[in-house]
C-alpha cells in the first residue's frame, strides 16, 4: 500500500481539495482529507507528495489506432501494444481498446489472437478490442480500403461472438447487416456500434442491439430536412457517441451542439494514429502514405486519415474552445466511455473500491504522473 498526500482530487462528480488517496494493490483503498489522514494516523509508510496537482480517472481512449510513432494495422505486434500504451501513460490515458480497422481476413483474425495471448490485458491498459469495420459501407468508409470491405455473414458472426472475451466493441453499418448477426455479437456482450455507415433514419430504427456510435459526424450519414440520417438518429435516440475533438474532424460550434443534446452519453475519443505524441510529418497507413499538415492527419488526395492528438490535448480543447467546465471534459475523457462500455463501477471516478488508474495533472492541464492498476509512472515536467 502506499498513498498520495496532500492533492486536489476530482473524484468524478467534483474537486476536494488537500485530499489523501490510499491505494492497494490495484485498487483505490480509501480518499481521505489530510486533516482526518494525519489525526488518524493511517497514512501508509510510503508516501507521494503530490501538492500541486490534481488527481482525476485515468483517461479511457475507446478508439485508438495507434499513437507515439506505431500503427497496429501495420504492426500486429506486442511491441505495438507496448508502445502504445507507454505513450498513453505519458499523456493522461491508463485504459484503451487498441482499434483495428478494415483489413484482410487473416490479418483480421491475426490481431484477435494477438489480444488473446496477453495474459493480463488491463494490466498493459487494455479493456478489450475494437473492430472498427470491415462490414462497412463502401460509400462512408473513409481511410478504410474499400477492396477490404464486405459483409457481415452468420459464420464471421459466431466466429466474433467465439472471441467475446477479448472483443469489446464492433462498428459496422447497421443497414448493411441483418438482425440475425447482430444479435449474435450482443448475445456474446459485444458492443455493437453504429459508423462508416451511410443509411437512412428507418435503416437504424429497424435494428435493435445499437447501443454506440463511432466518431460521431464523420463518416456518416448527416441531419438533414427531409432525411434524419445517421446523424438525426444518434441525436433523437441517444446511443453513446465517440467524438473527436480536434477541432479538425469536428467543428467546435458542432461538439458544442452535440454535448448539450447528449450529455453524458457523448464521450470523447482520438481515433489516432503514428504521429499522435510525436513530431511525425510522414507515416504509413494500410495500403498508402499518409501526411500530417497543421495537425491534419490526410492523405495524398485530402482525406483524413486518422488523427495526430491524444487525451489531454482533447480535453484543453473541450474547455477552450468548446467552453465545457474543467470537471466535464474530464468526465468526457474518463467516466462517459467508462459508462459507454458499461464499467462505470470499476473505472472514470476516483473513489475507494475502484481501480487505481490516476492521472495526475498541473494547473495547466499537463500531465505529471500517471497510475496505471496502482503501478506509479512518473514524468516530471
Amino acid at each position: 500500500m502506499y498513498a498520495i498526500t496532500h492533492i486536489n482530487v476530482f473524484n468524478g462528480n467534483t474537486i476536494e481539495n488537500d485530499q489523501a488517496i490510499l491505494i492497494d494493490g490495484d485498487r483505490i483503498a480509501s480518499v481521505i482529507p489530510m486533516s482526518e489522514a494525519n489525526q488518524s494516523q493511517s497514512l501508509p509508510e510510503q508516501c507521494i507528495d503530490g501538492t500541486g496537482l490534481l488527481a482525476t480517472a485515468g483517461f479511457i481512449d475507446i478508439q485508438l489506432n495507434g499513437c507515439g510513432g506505431v500503427l497496429l494495422n501495420t504492426d500486429i505486434a506486442k511491441s505495438t501494444l507496448d508502445t502504445m500504451n507507454a505513450t498513453n501513460l505519458r499523456h493522461g490515458t491508463t485504459q484503451y481498446l487498441p482499434t483495428f480497422i478494415t483489413s484482410e481476413t487473416d490479418r483480421f483474425n491475426q490481431v484477435i489472437r494477438l489480444i488473446e495471448s496477453i495474459r493480463q490485458p488491463e494490466e498493459e491498459g487494455i479493456l478489450g478490442l475494437h473492430l472498427e469495420g470491415p462490414f462497412i459501407s463502401k460509400e462512408k468508409k473513409g481511410a478504410h480500403q474499400e477492396d477490404c470491405i464486405r459483409d457481415l455473414d452468420e459464420e464471421t458472426a459466431r466466429f466474433l461472438a467465439a472471441h467475446a472475451d477479448r472483443i469489446k466493441v464492433v462498428t459496422l453499418a447497421p443497414e448493411a447487416c441483418n438482425q440475425g448477426v447482430i444479435d449474435i455479437l450482443t448475445r456474446a456482450g459485444i458492443i455493437v456500434s453504429m459508423g462508416h455507415t451511410n443509411g437512412q433514419y428507418t435503416d437504424y430504427a429497424a435494428k435493435q442491439g445499437i447501443t454506440m456510435a463511432t466518431h460521431l459526424f464523420n463518416a456518416m450519414s448527416p441531419l438533414d430536412s427531409r432525411e434524419p440520417g445517421a446523424v438525426g438518429y444518434i441525436f433523437d435516440q441517444k446511443p453513446h457517441a465517440g467524438i473527436i475533438v480536434d477541432g479538425i474532424h469536428v467543428n467546435y460550434a458542432s461538439v458544442r451542439i452535440a454535448h448539450q443534446l447528449l450529455g453524458e452519453k457523448l464521450f470523447m475519443v482520438t481515433d489516432a494514429v503514428a504521429p499522435a505524441g510525436t513530431t511525425m510529418k510522414e507515416y504509413d497507413m494500410p495500403g498508402a502514405k499518409a501526411y500530417v499538415t497543421d495537425g491534419k492527419c490526410h492523405y495524398a488526395d485530402g482525406t483524413i486519415a486518422g488523427a495526430a492528438i491524444t487525451m489531454i490535448e482533447g480535453i484543453r480543447n473541450l474547455i477552450q474552445h468548446v467552453g465545457l467546465s474543467k470537471e466535464e471534459a474530464l468526465r468526457m475523457a474518463s467516466l462517459y466511455p467508462a459508462k459507454a462500455l458499461g464499467l462505470e463501477t470499476q473505472y472514470g471516478r476516483v473513489q475507494a473500491g475502484y481501480t487505481a488508474n490516476l492521472a495526475l495533472l498541473s494547473d495547466d492541464l499537463e500531465v505529471r504522473s500517471a497510475i496505471q492498476m496502482g503501478q506509479f509512472h512518473s514524468f516530471p515536467a
